[in-house]
């Protein structure tokens, strides 16, 4: 077994002058890329099908320019409006109607504060019901509420339920009218009427 020595830089430029042969000297290449202010400056262009410019001025039919539109842009939908819902997706109408009269009635006469209906209430209905809280005595005092007496709910469109409570409020009977809209998966009171 012989062991080879590995070759010196020495011995290859002794081994290269002997054979005559010219030797180079040639940079390491650098190791780490260059700066941006290093970079050669270059004029960058497309080239090829992607040069051409773009359709812009060929609209589909119906549509104007938006120079033609006037100086405000079209409007675009608010993507936290409340979304309606079809009926397929909503619970039982009669179900929340009972609860939401019940709500209604503790509310009105001062038993629960209006803020706790106010997923289940449109905002105009939640307000109306905030301010009159504890004066309505139509629908009884705290200390005799109205109880409910009959529900009725029908349907006429999809997603929109009309309820119509009949209470007894110390041998009296009042009307109570709802309508309910299916809004972002829940029923919501958009209108109330006492009567």
């Amino acid at each position: 077994m012989t062991l080879s020595a590995v070759p010196t830089e020495e011995s290859e430029v002794g081994t290269a002058r002997r054979a005559g042969r010219p030797f180079a000297l040639r940079p390491a290449p650098h190791r780490e890329p260059p700066f941006d202010d290093e970079l050669p400056a270059r004029h960058l262009s497309l080239v090829g099908p992607l040069d051409q410019p773009l359709p812009f001025d060929a609209l589909p039919s119906g549509l104007l320019p938006f120079e033609q539109l006037g100086t405000e842009a079209p409007a675009r939908p608010d993507p936290f409006a409340a979304r309606p819902t079809g009926r397929h997706e909503l619970p039982e109408p009669g179900v929340q109607a009972r609860r939401l009269v019940i709500g209604m009635i503790e509310t009105v006469t001062g038993r629960r504060p209006a803020s706790q209906l106010r997923h289940h209430t449109s905002p105009t209905v939640q307000a109306g019901l905030a301010r009159d809280a504890g004066r309505i005595t139509r629908l009884g005092t705290a200390r005799r509420p109205a109880t409910l007496h009959s529900l009725h709910v029908t349907e006429p469109a999809d997603g929109v339920a009309e309820v119509a409570a009949v209470l007894r409020v110390e041998g009296r009977f009042r009307a109570l009218a709802l309508r309910l809209e299916g809004l972002d998966g829940r029923w919501r009171c958009v209108r109330l009427q006492i009567g």
